[in-house]
Formats: structure tokens, C-alpha cells, sequence
């Protein structure tokens, strides 16, 4: 998933919750 790029609020948005959601991906599994 480094291949993607996102621009404007909502790419932003994405950038911000992407590392929160690795880490309770990475604490589930």
C-alpha cells in the first residue's frame, strides 16, 4: 500500500488515521 496518493482533506485525513490503523491492525493480529 505505498503506491497510493491521495490529495486534498480527505487524503490528509487518510494520512493521519492510516498509522493509527496499522497499529490496531498490527495489536489484533
Amino acid at each position: 500500500m505505498k503506491s497510493f496518493a491521495i490529495t486534498g482533506p480527505i487524503g490528509k485525513e487518510c494520512a493521519d488515521l492510516w498509522p493509527r490503523i496499522a497499529n490496531a491492525t498490527n495489536t489484533i493480529v
